[in-house]
């Protein structure tokens, strides 16, 4: 800096920052046209000149990382012939991006005619062409099947929009209107990044700023080295085997293996020995992977440290190239969201073995009915509805239900209201499905359960991400209940398949049920506290019976209060000693 270390001073240039990144996003949501924009499936953050991410951001941390691996390729393609005005679109999975329907805008930022800064926002898109609409089906086979691939292109140069690429992007894409609409949010989100941090640099100066990024980005990774430092040395294995190739094929068995490393202040992901990549679109590119890390990492260092390319210096990821987990292009990618939210499992559950104090299970859900079909004026539409069945048991806490997993930061629920309003469909329902989370002395979340009604003929994917094998427990907790497909439970009844992605086309009034799977507990169940599983009981999150058979606690059912001399007995004869045979 140009004076002396002032942390006080840092402390209000990193806030400062985050309230840039915060304005950024109040532009993307205020202007977004899907209803996935309007509840939160997007991100924005600031990089420094070099192309350095610096703050926190309004992402969660594995949306952090996927822009930090993002940049170089931008820095490479471009170098120093950026100027004012100028705005970059891109959704290659090959370079950063993670799946083709994330679009990301990059927009930089000069201050005094020297490039300062880039303001980065991207969003999840309800279509980008391809064969199956959406983009992101597991049962395409080459990525360019998936659709349209933007490879770091200037959708604007000097202030000017290129319209030529512009509607070569429109006509390859399912409902024009509603893509396009999203950029522009994400492009004014951008927009307001940059005018913001010009004002910043008015106020503090641009050596203040750069050498306040350079602090930052120096704890991060001190800090970062500092927790790596508290885990024992040694290695902490764990493997899991996905079990949907892309295309539902029976008895599909690909194992995913972790080895945790943990050297000093250093720690490395190395999936070696993980099954080779999937004809189907079920890969992770590396992008992807490395988020996935990143994301678990984060969460046990201190929420003071931003994730930014300091974060991620200690940390080493080795995914063989050719695997599940790096495929070659041009391996399908589009579908790798059931896949990767198995390997946060997998890395939970490996970083649990060397902090079993502090690591709890990771959430269940992120999965998501698509629909796109004509509305009745003769108007195309595509929704996209995700929503997540919460966290599992922790050590010292029960689960939290019906939120996004702990890594996904500001994802919520799109409103019945919003999807009614613009969209052909009702929803009949949504709530908690009673005894789904698994037991613990800490349990984990509910399965939550929604129906969609159909006003509409159209085309429907179901994206399941807990197919035949539950989120299991931990310290002698119990696994949460599995996922549920039923079509028309009033009529027919069917229960369908469990699928990564699920395709079917439906018909007004016809009825989707979905159930996410639950949340394994933490702990021996029967040492629950019998007072917060009556109170599970009166919120009708556990019945009466459950209550008995999975944490021993008798419940009286017309007062709902707790039969305390049974429940002892009860206890006590699970825990006694058996007698000894004659």
């Amino acid at each position: 800096m140009s004076r002396a270390f002032d942390p006080i001073l840092v402390e209000v240039v990193k806030n400062e920052l985050a309230s840039i990144t915060e304005e950024m996003a109040i532009a993307v949501w205020k202007t977004g046209r899907s209803a996935m924009m309007k509840t939160g499936d997007f991100a924005t953050a600031i990089c420094d000149g070099q192309g350095r991410l610096i703050g926190q951001g309004y992402a969660a941390p594995f949306q952090l990382a996927f822009f930090i691996e993002m940049m170089p390729y931008i820095l490479k393609k471009y170098g120093n012939t950026l100027k004012p005005g100028d705005v970059i679109v891109t959704n290659d999975p090959y370079a950063g991006i993670t799946h083709m329907p994330d679009v990301a805008i990059v927009a930089p930022a000069f201050w005094k005619d020297q490039l300062v800064a880039f303001s980065v926002a991207y969003s999840h898109h309800t279509d980008i062409g391809g064969r199956f609409p959406g983009g992101f089906s597991s049962q395409c086979t080459e990525t360019f099947e998936e659709g349209l691939r933007l490879p770091m292109l200037k959708l604007y140069e000097g202030g000017k929009r290129n319209e030529m690429l512009v509607e070569t992007i429109l006509a390859n894409v399912r409902v024009s209107d509603e893509w396009l609409g999203d950029v522009e949010a994400k492009i004014a989100g951008c927009w307001r990044g940059e005018q913001e941090i010009r004002t910043l640099l008015d106020k503090y100066g641009l050596d203040t700023y750069q050498a306040s990024c350079d602090y930052l980005i120096d704890y991060a990774e001190r800090a970062t080295r500092a927790a790596i430092r508290a885990i024992p040395p040694g290695e902490y294995t764990y493997e899991d085997v996905f079990e949907d190739d892309g295309f539902g094929s029976d008895g599909a068995a690909m194992p995913v293996k972790l080895t945790l490393r943990a050297e000093g202040e250093t720690l490395t992901a190395d999936f070696t020995g993980t099954a080779p990549q999937a004809r189907g679109a079920i890969n992770l590119p590396l992008s992807m992977t490395k988020a996935t890390v990143y994301g678990t990492i984060k969460s046990i260092v201190g929420m003071d440290v931003l994730t930014n390319v300091g974060f991620i210096r200690p940390i080493n990821v080795v995914a063989p190239l050719g695997s599940l987990l790096n495929p070659r292009f041009p391996a399908a990618v589009g579908g790798r969201a059931p896949l990767f939210f198995r390997v946060f499992d997998v890395l939970f559950r490996a970083l649990a073995k060397a902090l079993p104090d502090r690591v709890p299970i990771p959430g269940e859900g992120g999965d998501v009915l698509h629909f796109t079909g004509q509305k009745a004026d003769g108007q195309h539409f595509a929704v996209m509805d995700i929503y997540f069945g919460g966290w599992g048991g922790r050590p010292m806490k029960d689960g939290i239900d019906g939120v996004a997993p702990m890594s996904f930061g500001s994802y919520g629920t799109i409103p019945a209201e919003l999807l009614e309003r613009e969209y052909p469909l009702v929803i009949d329902g949504f709530g908690y499905v009673p005894d789904t989370g698994g037991a613990g002395k800490h349990r984990g979340s509910l399965s939550i359960y929604k129906q969609w009604r159909f006003l509409q003929p159209g085309k429907v994917m179901v994206r399941t991400n807990r197919l035949s094998r539950a989120s299991d427990g931990m310290a002698g907790g119990k696994p949460g209940a599995l996922s549920t497909n039923i079509l028309n439970p009033e009529a027919e009844n069917l229960t369908l398949p469990r699928k990564a992605h699920m395709h079917m086309e439906v018909k007004p009034g016809d009825r989707i049920y979905h159930v996410v799977s639950g949340s394994g507990g933490h702990g021996d169940p029967w040492e629950r506290e019998p007072e917060k599983v009556l109170i599970d009981v009166r919120d009708e999150k556990l019945t009466v019976s459950a209550a008995r058979e999975q944490y021993g606690v008798v419940i009286d059912p017309q007062g709902l209060g707790i039969d305390w001399e049974k429940t002892a007995a009860l206890r006590q004869k699970r825990t006694a000693p058996v007698a000894a045979a004659d």
